[in-house]
């Protein structure tokens, strides 16, 4: 069976391929969780993310991370090595998301379900720290990865 991380891990992984800006950072993991469960029908890390006012955040990074604000994180860290499952789903959220800056993946989250479910019942600029669930983010990248085609009524 292959390993889940903590989120710094992977955190730290993304860090130093790509030095983004926290904000960028933090849906980057978002899209990583979702897609491990889409490709490896599994979580790539232990933490929740929460909902928040600019979309899916892993407070334990946030923390990390908070002083660079806009900054790109221009650190490099040493880390243990993660399987292939882990490394090939995080080479497809860069390969296909980095090129993005952190607001349009920002928008780009504030139109997925998970984290749609996660604001119900709030204002939209409405402080919140509620879970987003594995299960809403798996479903939710598992349809959208595997949703089938439609035939064509004729």
């Amino acid at each position: 069976m292959n390993k889940i991380y903590d989120a710094l891990t992977i955190a730290k992984w993304i860090i130093n391929k790509i030095h983004p800006e926290p904000l960028k950072l933090q849906k980057l993991l978002y899209l990583a969780q979702g897609y491990s469960y889409a490709f490896h029908d599994r979580p790539l890390f232990y933490e929740d993310l929460e909902g928040w006012v600019h979309g899916p955040v892993v407070r334990d990074v946030y923390d990390v991370f908070k002083n660079y604000q806009y900054r790109c994180i221009d650190t490099t860290f040493q880390i243990d090595e993660i399987d292939n499952e882990a490394e090939d789903v995080l080479n497809y959220v860069i390969d296909n998301f980095s090129k993005y800056d952190a607001k349009y993946l920002e928008n780009l989250s504030h139109e997925q379900d998970p984290w749609i479910l996660s604001r119900e019942g709030l204002d939209p600029d409405e402080r919140s720290d509620k879970t987003i669930s594995k299960e809403s983010i798996a479903n939710y990248f598992i349809s959208e990865i595997f949703q089938p085609e439609l035939e064509a009524w004729d």
